[in-house]
Formats: C-alpha cells, structure tokens, sequence
C-alpha cells in the first residue's frame, strides 16, 4: 500500500526562513555596508553574491542609443553557505525591505532560532537602517514536503491528511497527485495582537515521485514599528522580544501541521502529542 514519507528521513523540512521587514526599501548607497558585513560573516557565509537593480530612462539624454540609457545599483546581496557541490545550506539575503535567513538543512528550533536571531543581529550592526526605516513585521516560514512511497496514481491525500482537518477541503483528499490549495486568514499571537498566515499546500509530480508540498508563511506586525536592535531584540512595553515572537509563530506552526497531519506522518516527524 502506498504511503507518503518525509522528505528527509523523520525530518519533513525543506527550508525554514526568518525575515525581517521594514518600512521602506534599502537605501541603493547599500554597498556602503557591504564590505563590512562580508568580513562579519566571512566564515559562516564565504560566497556573496550582489543583486543589481537595474533601471531604464526613456527621455532626451546621451547613451549608446538615442533616447535610451540605463543603470545598474547594487540593491541587495546574498550570503552563501554552501555544499562542497556548490548547492545552499544556509542563506543570509537583504533585498528590497527585507531581511531574511534561509536555512535548506533544517537541525531543530531549538538550534536554528538563536542562530538567525544572532545573524540578525550582527547584519544591523553593521547596515544602520533602522534610524531611518523601522522594523514593521516579523516573518516565520516553514515549507514541509512529503513524498509518496509508491506509482504516482496511487497518491490520494487522504492518507496524508486528517479527513476533519480544517486547512484544506474535504473534495481534496481523493483527487490523485495533482491539486493545489491556497488560504489566508488571521488569528491572535498573544492578546489582541494578529498573525497574517498564508498557506498554500500542493500536490504534483517532483521529477518521476509524487509529493505534496505545504508552505505555511507567518506575518506579525508590530504595533509599534522598532526603531533600534534593542527594541527589536527585547520588545518595547507591551511588545515581545524578538524571540518570543518567533516561539509563538512556531508554536501556531506546530499547531497548524497537528490539525492537518494524520496521526502516523505526526508520529514520525515527532509531532504527535
């Protein structure tokens, strides 16, 4: 009989990010801050890779054609962790408004959370943005993946999922490998205080094996945006620390995959009560 295992061994975890928003986008002049933070993170990051935002200006000015002329500024980069093949293991990215860590080999919370609370820390040190753009929301994404032990025709999500789950519709379970289900809605953190959470669970073919993705993104916004590491880091009157906002999102992550999980896959991955 066909089964669905997890996409490492007890681990179903294909990548956890924390990020960090912020009011308005990096400044271009970003490139200021760049040599330092690559000397920071010189050993646990070595590749860097620039992102360019490039512009074109149609108008009356000189360039190689008449009317045409374009520019490229470093907006944002990318730090790399990488495996002797040259693939991610962790990513430290700043781009746009956000930034974010990528960890693609998941250990546990209890490792990773400090780790990305601590990158976190050290890259504002060292790019000083939050003076002119405070920190506006906090973002905690898990995308889990399970792969079905047997022929493609032979996957149904009803030996995955709870029949009386409440994330996705019952017609679901018993429409083969392929199907896709979106939803959002908000629910409290603490108080009165809301999380945006965005979920979206697929099914279709990775390569020759059938799989059912489910990519949960979490949104706190601050009441108060954090206008310094410290506000941030420890919270500020009613707000939370960092970290305890992120062991809550956590926390309504576990929640989450417990209401939509059948009690084997809980069992196996290690979330069954």
């Amino acid at each position: 009989m066909a089964r669905y295992l997890p996409f490492a061994g007890k681990n179903s975890i294909v990548e956890m990010n924390i990020g960090i928003q912020f009011a308005l986008p990096f400044e271009q002049k970003i490139g200021e801050s760049v040599e330092a933070i690559k000397a920071e993170f010189a050993d646990e990051f070595p590749k860097f890779e620039p992102l360019q935002l490039v512009t074109i200006n149609l108008g009356p000015q000189q360039s190689m054609m008449p009317g045409l002329s374009s520019a490229s500024t470093l907006s944002g980069f990318n730090l790399t962790k990488p495996k002797p093949d040259g693939s991610a293991v962790r990513v430290l990215r700043v781009m746009a408004n956000l930034l974010s860590v990528h960890f693609l080999e998941y250990t546990s919370w209890k490792e990773t959370k400090p780790q990305a609370i601590g990158y976190v820390t050290r890259c504002l040190e060292k790019l000083p943005v939050l003076e002119r753009s405070p920190a506006t929301s906090v973002l905690l994404r898990y995308i889990d993946r399970f792969t079905l032990d047997g022929a493609p025709q032979e996957a149904n999500a009803g030996i995955l999922f709870r029949p009386d789950n409440k994330f996705v519709a019952t017609r679901i379970l018993d429409r083969g490998n392929q199907w896709h289900s979106n939803s959002g809605w908000f629910e409290p953190l603490y108080g009165d205080a809301l999380t945006l959470n965005q979920l979206n669970v697929s099914s279709g073919m990775i390569q020759t094996v059938a799989g059912v993705i489910v990519d949960h993104n979490s949104v706190y916004n601050f009441s108060n945006p954090c206008k310094s590491i410290a506000e941030l880091t420890r919270g500020n009157g009613n707000q939370l620390s960092l970290d305890a906002i992120l062991d809550r999102q956590h926390t309504a992550n576990a929640d989450l995959l417990q209401n939509l999980l059948n009690d084997e896959m809980l069992a196996t991955i290690g979330l069954k009560g």
